[in-house]
């Protein structure tokens, strides 16, 4: 079978040479020239070919939308990761100097606190000996310390007192602490 390129060729050759060519050949392709196009075939084969031009032009977009989202999502989930990094690091807080306490001797008299004071409502031990926050928590209530093994001295915490707190509370709050189990007597705690 000829292409329709060769055919047109074939026409104009034996419009210019029609002796090479015999009267059957010439009645063949005249008839062929002479039928129509399938107009609703090539119609058909055009609209299934833009079709697939749309398909793949569309799936290009789709990819194209994904890969931005994908940017995006994984910008805001990096952009969250940073300032919850941020917003809930703690401060370095420098280590609080290790002093010793006594019990306050009863003839003095508590101190007026004036409107220009700032009350101050807790005290933060970071990184202290139990040591050194017992004997202050204690000097705060008028108790002595007395430790049972000297091991338990060396121990070191991160806790927060609150100075409204009775000693019972603060007690209790310490002896949370698997490492230390504290009592309160009248007039002593005592480390066990």
């Amino acid at each position: 079978m000829q292409t329709p390129n060769e055919k047109t060729q074939m026409f104009l050759d034996m419009q210019e040479h029609p002796e090479k060519y015999s009267e059957e050949q010439l009645e063949s392709i005249m008839d062929e020239l002479d039928r129509l196009p399938d107009v609703y075939k090539a119609w058909h084969d055009f609209e299934e070919n833009q079709h697939q031009i749309t398909m793949r032009s569309s799936r290009r977009w789709l990819k194209v939308a994904a890969s931005i989202i994908c940017v995006i999502m994984a910008s805001g989930i990096a952009f969250a990761a940073i300032h919850f990094v941020r917003h809930y690091q703690k401060p370095l807080t420098p280590e609080v100097e290790q002093t010793t306490y006594e019990k306050a001797p009863a003839s003095i008299a508590p101190v007026d606190i004036t409107t220009d004071t700032i009350a101050v409502e807790s005290r933060i031990f970071n990184n202290v000996s139990l040591d050194t926050m017992l004997n202050e928590i204690a000097g705060n209530y008028h108790l002595t310390v007395e430790f049972q093994r000297e091991e338990s001295r060396q121990l070191r915490f991160h806790f927060e007192w609150k100075f409204s707190e009775s000693i019972d509370r603060v007690v209790e709050r310490l002896n949370n602490f698997e490492a230390v189990n504290i009592i309160c007597e009248p007039e002593k705690l005592i480390v066990k």
